[in-house]
């Protein structure tokens, strides 16, 4: 898990270069030109890309998570016909779930991952035979002794109250020598598929402290138990979408602290193109000297959590005794929860995820001038 996730880092550094000067490209390249359509597979091809790297953070539990109180049930009905959409049509797909079913705290990108993820694989365990799939929720208690039962996390689950996702196929079942290595990265029993799937839905309940059981029997069909602790927020807590569209502002001095030379050529190039002024340091120190020497007409730092010697969190001290309001946008390409564990309540202006491409980028930047 830390090996992969440490590659899957280093790989979104190369992404945010690859995605936002192939999506500057596009961005500067007349609709007509016959090189666009080449270069739109290229953007595709790193997006698939980033899309792996994020499966392979998500397997080593440091994936992107924006966690908030979430309704399970809600988040199931409303992906329902995608679900649907996704399993061959011999399978059916029905839903049980519970009333008054309470929140938890969890990122709803990842969860929508997990149910697809346990969906999909319980209907390729079918196979051709007609069969179904079912998707329960519940509520369970877990005492000190249910805790200590092997969770397929790494890790025991406190005691407390739980919200069940079950997701119960009637296909093939599993062995005991499969059901060992189901959650082992690149294992598969199918002949297509990089064998991520499950591997993915095993980090993601690591990163939510949750817990997952599994029973299965040759010929009786498989179903996996996953187990989220329960939010202590009220369902009136729950926010709607909220978001708007950040003003236009075609103007500004970013200073960019990241030690990826590519990253900041790129991050460069994409503001400049909409005349964005661009101050770049490779280091921590030589920001901070940067920072010092404009401070006064710097709008906004973007800053690398990652880096050698004085790393991020370091730099941002510094840089807030220099200026207690200065606005520092911190980029990782870790999870939002590990990324910004030690700035909480400490003035940190906002995360963005690597890898991004050049409107994700513009769209954040543009939020703070």
């Amino acid at each position: 898990g830390v090996l992969a996730g440490g590659v899957a880092h280093d790989f979104n550094n190369l992404l945010v270069a690859m995605l936002g000067q192939t999506s500057l490209a596009l961005a500067k390249m007349r609709a007509e030109s016959p090189a666009r359509r080449h270069v739109e597979k290229a953007v595709k091809a790193a997006e698939r890309a980033a899309d792996l790297t994020q499966k392979m953070l998500a397997y080593s539990g440091r994936g992107h998570f924006e966690v908030r109180p979430l309704n399970l049930n809600a988040l199931i009905e409303e992906n329902l016909h995608l679900f649907e959409v996704s399993i061959p049509k011999n399978v059916s797909l029905r839903s049980e779930l519970a009333d008054d079913l309470p929140l938890i705290e969890a990122d709803a990108g990842q969860m929508q991952q997990v149910v697809m993820n346990l969906i999909v694989n319980g209907a390729e365990a079918i196979g051709e035979h007609p069969g179904r799939v079912l998707v329960v929720t519940g509520v369970e208690e877990v005492g000190e002794a249910d805790g200590r039962i092997p969770q397929y996390t790494a890790a025991q689950l406190a005691p407390g109250r739980y919200v069940t996702l079950e997701v119960h196929d009637n296909g093939s079942g599993m062995d005991a020598e499969t059901k060992a290595r189901i959650f082992d990265p690149f294992f598969s029993t199918k002949q297509t598929g990089h064998g991520l799937g499950l591997a993915a839905v095993s980090g993601i309940m690591r990163g939510h402290k949750g817990g997952i059981r599994v029973y299965s029997e040759v010929g009786q069909g498989t179903t996996f138990k996953l187990l989220f602790p329960v939010s202590q927020a009220a369902p009136a807590d729950v926010e709607g979408d909220t978001a708007v569209s950040p003003d236009e502002h075609p103007a500004g001095l970013i200073l960019v602290i990241d030690d990826e030379a590519p990253v900041r050529e790129a991050v460069t190039d994409i503001l400049e193109m909409e005349n964005i002024q661009v101050l770049t340091a490779a280091n921590g120190a030589e920001g901070v000297a940067m920072y010092q020497k404009h401070m006064a007409d710097i709008d906004l730092v973007i800053l690398d959590l990652s880096m050698p010697d004085i790393n991020g969190e370091e730099t941002f001290y510094r840089l807030r005794r220099l200026n207690p309001d200065v606005k520092v946008l911190l980029s990782s390409g870790f999870n939002q929860i590990e990324a910004t564990r030690h700035f909480s309540g400490k003035g940190l202006a906002g995360f963005m995820q690597k890898p991004y491409n050049a409107a994700r980028l513009l769209e954040e930047v543009k939020a703070y001038l």
